[in-house]
């Protein structure tokens, strides 16, 4: 058995991570689990624990968070644990404000290393044009770390939590993709993907919530949104003719559009105790917010080739959309999948003439496991369908539609709150990831390496520079070399 280490013990950790780790302890496949978090979290933490009934785990709280250095003092007590309890992997669920400050450290100790999106992201990159640039340098450092670290250590792996990749019907999709360009060497021509998630957040909240910030000059594109960032060039790399050029134009909303979307007035009349939770006026909110990071984030890619347009990308992503939310306070409530959250997906993928791939998954209601009725129906909480169209004229051997429903893929282990098709292809990631632990088997890898992101650090890196300069009154267009 393997002892693993887990930095962050949030509402994701508590949902996905420790879940899964306790599955595998029961399984005698891991031993001790040794969970990291802030002081100002132990009584939830502990309270979460207790009521796992979790056995074999050991907590090391500290007083502050580390974004910018690993102090001397926690740097020392991590480097005893490791060493002491012979860990050779961790698992990054923190803030993404800290994934540098720890990812370094875990590879200059040559361990494993799962961790969550984003890769970086930094304070108020949404004002600043070269705070998205350092996204590629923080990239780059990272990456040329952990290939030093691989010689000393070829067994190492690093995955970015990127699930898509292991979920089924992406693998389909991608599959489908790639039979199609050996057919006809026709690359993916046109993207459109969209993410939502209905996070309904009320003024207050704006204000004050830490987890998925505004306040930091930081949203959408840090949260959910690199999960769209790295989907669109992994379905693009089953047909790539390798563009060396990309061309990026975002628009983008802030929480100060918000409350002119739905103002002060409006949630007065709807919500008769908005008041007793509120604690800013309009003209205070607008202050306070007006280098608060993007709520809803738009955004049109150009892939080129020798310039020539090889593949045209729409990557939209959403807070501000469909909730189930009609409560004035997110006081006790899961910010994570409760408080009204709702997500929502979508994929059209077209390669020219000869195929079109649809990926539609729209739930109705926030995840409540007692609901056992409709999972795979549209609105249903498992809902995810996948519809294949190709030129059957151009390719009698081909059909001209298929259609496939997520329960063709998944097996459904995970339960309760933490069900789902996303969480399945959660749960593969992990049971890959200490499956190299134990045995040093890399497979891992195929699916998510570090350094397999350099496109998705670049999307990512090219939008916040476009919203920058948007936000200055200059030029939003973007151009990067690939």
């Amino acid at each position: 058995m393997q002892n693993i280490m887990l930095i962050g013990l949030g509402y994701h950790a508590r949902r996905i991570y420790f879940p899964i780790l306790q599955e595998l302890q029961k399984k005698n496949i891991i031993d001790q689990i040794f969970a990291v978090d802030l002081k100002n979290q132990e009584e939830i933490i502990k309270n979460y624990l207790y009521a796992k009934k979790a056995k074999n785990v050991k907590l090391l709280f500290l007083n502050k968070p580390q974004n910018n250095k690993l102090n001397k003092s926690t740097k020392k007590i991590l480097d005893s644990i490791i060493k002491k309890e012979k860990i050779k992997g961790v698992i990054i669920s923190t803030e993404p404000l800290a994934h540098m400050v720890y990812a370094k450290w875990a590879v200059k100790n040559r361990l494993s290393v799962l961790m969550d999106k984003p890769i970086s992201t930094h304070k108020w990159i949404i004002c600043n044009k070269t705070y998205g640039k350092q996204l590629m340098v923080d990239y780059e450092e990272l990456v040329k770390m952990y290939r030093k670290a691989k010689k000393n250590n070829p067994e190492m792996v690093f995955a970015i939590m990127t699930q898509r990749r292991f979920h089924n019907a992406f693998r389909k999709m991608k599959e489908a993709i790639r039979e199609v360009y050996k057919y006809t060497h026709c690359p993916v021509t046109s993207i459109q993907a969209f993410h939502g998630d209905g996070q309904w957040r009320f003024p207050t909240e704006i204000i004050e919530q830490n987890y998925h910030p505004y306040n930091q000059g930081y949203g959408v594109c840090s949260h959910s949104g690199y999960h769209v960032f790295d989907t669109v060039p992994w379905l693009m790399g089953g047909s790539d003719h390798n563009p060396d050029e990309m061309e990026v134009v975002s628009s983008f909303s802030t929480p100060n559009d918000l409350i002119e979307q739905y103002t002060f007035a409006d949630y007065r009349r709807d919500f008769k105790n908005f008041e007793k939770y509120n604690k800013y006026s309009k003209r205070e909110f607008i202050e306070r917010a007006k280098n608060f990071g993007e709520v809803d984030s738009f955004n049109n890619f150009v892939f080129k080739k020798k310039g020539k347009v090889i593949t045209l990308a729409n990557v939209n992503i959403s807070h501000n959309g469909f909730s189930q939310r009609n409560w004035v306070t997110a006081e006790g409530r899961d910010l994570y999948k409760g408080n009204g959250r709702v997500r929502q997906e979508s994929y059209y993928i077209l390669q020219g003439p000869f195929q079109a791939i649809s990926y539609l998954s729209y739930q109705s209601k926030e995840v409540d496991p007692n609901l056992q009725k409709d999972l795979f129906k549209v609105g249903g909480e498992y809902h995810a369908d996948v519809y294949i169209f190709r030129n059957s004229t151009f390719n009698p051997k081909w059909k001209s539609v298929e259609q496939f429903s997520v329960k063709d893929f998944i097996r459904g282990t995970m339960k309760d709150k933490s069900r789902g098709h996303q969480e399945e292809a959660r749960r593969e990631a992990v049971v890959e990831f200490v499956d190299n632990l134990l045995t040093g088997n890399r497979k891992i890898a195929l699916h998510s390496d570090l350094t397999q992101d350099v496109r998705s650090v670049k999307m990512m890196s090219a939008v916040y520079q476009s919203m920058a300069r948007r936000k200055k009154g200059l030029n939003p267009l973007i151009k990067i070399k690939l």
